[in-house]
C-alpha cells in the first residue's frame, strides 16, 4: 500500500511537469488603449532550440532581436523607413540591456483566463524600478528559452498575453492570437550580412 502511495505521488508529480517546447512560432496582436486606431502592431516570436527570434512590426518601424541562450549573445536590427540598423551584443551586455527585469517578483493572483483554448493563469510582476505588469501563462508548457523575452524569464510557462503600462496612461496589450508548434525553419535565424549600418 506504501509503495502504491508512493507511486502515486511521483506519477502526480511527473504529470505536473510542463511539456518543454523547442519548436513554435507565436503570432501576437499588440493593441493600445490610447491609439485610436487600437491595432498597433503584430509580433511574432520564433522558439527553436536554444535560439529564439522576436519580430515587432509595426506601421511606422520594425525590429528583430535573436538571442541564443546557449552564447548568452544577442543581435538586434531596426527599420525605420529606409534606414536599416544592427547591434551586437555579448551576454555581459544583454544582461546590463536588461538590468531592470534582474529581481522581478511575481504575484500569483489566482485568476485563471482562456486564450486559444488554452487555461492560463494570471500573474502580476513587479520590477525593483517599480513598474508592473500583467502576464497570462500556460502553466502545462514551458519554452525552451526563457531568458527573452528577458521580463519572462521567470514567469513559471509559456506567456499567451501579457500588458505594459506606458507615461502612466496608455496600456498596451500583446494577445496571442496564434501557436504554430511545426518546426521553425533555421532561415528564420539567419543574421544579414549587408543592408545594414552597425550601432555600437
Amino acid at each position: 500500500m506504501f509503495a502504491l502511495s508512493l507511486l502515486f505521488i511521483f506519477g502526480y508529480g511527473y504529470s505536473q511537469q510542463p511539456k518543454i517546447i523547442s519548436d513554435c512560432t507565436l503570432t501576437f496582436s499588440i493593441t493600445s488603449s490610447a491609439s485610436e486606431k487600437s491595432d498597433v502592431g503584430t509580433k511574432i516570436i520564433y522558439i527553436k532550440g536554444k535560439d529564439i527570434r522576436s519580430d515587432f512590426i509595426s506601421s511606422k518601424f520594425s525590429q528583430s532581436i535573436f538571442f541564443n541562450a546557449n552564447t548568452g549573445k544577442a543581435t538586434i536590427l531596426k527599420t525605420v523607413g529606409k534606414s536599416k540598423y544592427i547591434s551586437y551584443y555579448d551576454a555581459e551586455q544583454w544582461k546590463t540591456l536588461n538590468a531592470e527585469y534582474s529581481g522581478v517578483k511575481i504575484f500569483f493572483t489566482g485568476n485563471t483566463k482562456k486564450i486559444l483554448d488554452y487555461d492560463c493563469k494570471e500573474a502580476m510582476l513587479t520590477t525593483p524600478g517599480g513598474k508592473s505588469y500583467t502576464v497570462y501563462y500556460v502553466p502545462s508548457l514551458m519554452p525552451s528559452v526563457i531568458e527573452n523575452i528577458f521580463q519572462f524569464k521567470d514567469v513559471p510557462g509559456l506567456v499567451l498575453e501579457y500588458e505594459s503600462t506606458i507615461k502612466e496612461t496608455q496600456k498596451i496589450t500583446y494577445t496571442a492570437i496564434k501557436i504554430d508548434f511545426n518546426p521553425v525553419p533555421l532561415a528564420q535565424f539567419e543574421l544579414p550580412k549587408e543592408e545594414y549600418r552597425i550601432l555600437q
